[in-house]
């Protein structure tokens, strides 16, 4: 796996409240890169999947969280391992589970994707490609800093 802009692996996973009051279960680079490396990567790219399954607390049950993981390992061992993305976060509750990239190129982040895929069942996805040299789809879920 490349690290992308990243000079560790480390991560922050926990349990958080949305806004609107829904339990969730968030894992989620530890740190902003510097600067220099996140300019370098200013695409976001949001990876959203419906629960078809969610039990009462927003949860998907076992059959879906495996296809989840499944989906999860493809993009990992393409994306991720070809540089043509970095993971910086995965949200799960309120019925949907979300991946969040950064991308120095979507394009060839999506191409990627879908060769990794070809041979995957097809998932219930949905994506969203945003400007985001600040990476405010990281910052946003770290703790305050002192």
């Amino acid at each position: 796996m490349s690290l992308g802009p990243f000079d560790d692996d480390n991560w922050i996973v926990g349990e958080a409240e949305a806004e609107d009051g829904v339990s969730m279960i968030v894992r989620f680079r530890s740190h902003l890169p510097s600067a220099a490396a996140r300019a370098d990567w200013p695409h976001l790219v949001q990876i959203g999947w419906s629960c078809e399954s969610a039990d009462e607390d927003g949860m998907p049950d076992d059959a879906e969280s495996k296809l989840q993981d499944a989906f999860e390992d493809a993009l990992l061992a393409s994306v991720d391992a070809r540089g043509d993305g970095v993971q910086v976060a995965s949200l799960t509750g309120g019925g949907v589970r979300e991946w969040r990239y950064y991308s120095r190129d979507p394009e060839a982040f999506f191409r990627t994707l879908n060769e990794a895929l070809s041979s995957h069942p097809e998932y219930p996805l949905e994506f969203g490609v945003f400007e985001d040299p600040d990476w405010e789809g990281l910052a946003e879920l770290l703790p305050p800093r002192n």
